[in-house]
């Protein structure tokens, strides 16, 4: 069974070959393709797009990687159906597997294969969910009195930000609309994906995150107390400046209250160059941190590995996820394999992970005192962060097996094959 995976980042492998820094976001993927690569009957092939002028080939002995010039990931172009039939013609697939619909390289390969070859996508998040809802509650005024020289000359800021979200959705429907499977892992994208394209055949495989998270556990005895991890907050949907209003309610108890927000440091202008390149959203951030008095409670970690995740996340006493539109929050489940209290906005597939009350707490995204009232519940009470954080491991680690979802997506894979 030949399978053609085409994703949006490059692999460890290739990045270490070409001596290029490794991604630190999409680890769930390299995890399931890793597993994979024990499966005798699975020859599987990995298309990335990356900065080069003809397409790069490279094998770990296994899995061949094939890196396409990147072009345009924002914009389809014919160009890139010359790369397609080449890959297409060498490989030869029994399917196209498409990792996430936010991008045009895609497009070829859905387009030009032949009739026989079947073709899946698995979504990640929805562009055409997202771009409805993009400045997620930041006032119009506000957002343009934070448009700075940087979102001028890249004609970015958060308004065009929006706009290219909604472009984006239009090579998501297409993509949907020409693939007869989806892969998903909740309600939120199953019904969706479906209204794009109501006769597809939707499949559920749930995430198989890094290995490391299957291996670690947090205890309470070990960890900085009344810290807050935040995975990602470098744009409005992530929820960041909602956040910000909750620590300003639980630092009026908890004054040593820290946030910890990893990711791009969106706020960073100590030099005229972090300065001329500061967003607006990062501009927006800094002047809600000074307005709310937080510039010792807010620290931006930068991009942060697979160690210094782990490391950052066991010392922490609470993950919150507050996106207002969101699948299934990376994080979320990570802190839940690590047996961590967690909290989240009631908002897409995470409804589907927390169990109000048992596995965690769930709140409304604008209900910032909600959110606040719960951090400060796990503060205050160590036997309900434990017991919260426990019965989230239980579930998820049998949701989120590793060997699970490598039998579910082989059984996925030959499902599609019979075509049924």
């Amino acid at each position: 069974m030949k399978i053609l995976w085409i994703v949006n980042t490059i692999f460890p492998y290739p990045a270490k070959e070409l001596g290029i820094k490794s991604t630190v976001f999409g680890g769930w993927l390299n995890g399931l393709a890793e597993n994979l690569k024990n499966e005798k009957e699975i020859e599987l092939a990995i298309v990335a797009p990356y900065t080069c002028e003809s397409i790069k080939r490279l094998c770990d002995g296994v899995v061949t990687y094939y890196l396409i010039p990147n072009i345009s990931m924002l914009q389809y172009n014919n160009k890139l159906n010359f790369f397609a039939k080449e890959i297409l013609s060498e490989f030869n697939p029994d399917i196209i597997h498409v990792h996430g619909t936010e991008y045009a390289h895609s497009i070829p390969f859905i387009n030009i294969c032949d009739d026989n070859v079947k073709k899946v996508v698995s979504i990640q998040g929805l562009t055409t969910c997202i771009s409805k809802i993009y400045l997620a509650g930041i006032d119009y005024k506000d957002a343009i009195r934070n448009i700075t020289f940087r979102d001028f000359v890249k004609r970015d800021n958060i308004f065009q930000q929006k706009s290219k979200f909604k472009k984006r959705s239009m090579y998501e429907k297409q993509i949907i609309e020409k693939c007869d499977y989806v892969i998903g892992r909740t309600d939120w994208d199953k019904y969706n994906a479906m209204t794009l394209n109501n006769n597809l055949k939707y499949f559920c495989l749930p995430e198989t995150v890094k290995k490391v998270f299957y291996e670690n556990k947090w205890n309470i005895n070990n960890i900085e107390r009344h810290s807050i991890y935040l995975s990602q907050g470098s744009y409005p949907i992530k929820g960041l400046h909602m956040l910000l209003k909750s620590v300003k309610i639980v630092k009026n108890k908890y004054p040593d209250v820290k946030l910890y927000v990893s990711g791009d440091n969106i706020v960073k202008n100590n030099t005229f160059l972090r300065k001329v390149k500061l967003s607006g959203y990062g501009k927006y951030i800094n002047a809600l941190i000074k307005k709310y008095n937080l510039e010792n409670n807010v620290e931006f970690t930068g991009i942060l590995d697979e160690k210094r995740v782990i490391e950052r996340m066991l010392k922490t006493h609470v993950v919150v996820v507050p996106s207002v539109v969101e699948n299934e929050s990376n994080s979320l489940t990570e802190a839940h394999l690590l047996a961590m209290p967690t909290i989240a906005a009631y908002s897409g597939g995470m409804t589907e992970r927390i169990i109000h009350k048992k596995t965690g707490f769930l709140y409304p995204y604008f209900e910032s005192s909600m959110c606040a009232g719960y951090i400060i519940e796990y503060f205050e009470n160590d036997e309900l962060a434990i017991n919260y954080g426990k019965n989230a491991y239980e579930i998820a680690r049998v949701r989120n097996a590793p060997e699970g979802n490598v039998s579910k997506i082989l059984s996925i894979y030959n499902e599609i094959l019979k075509g049924e």
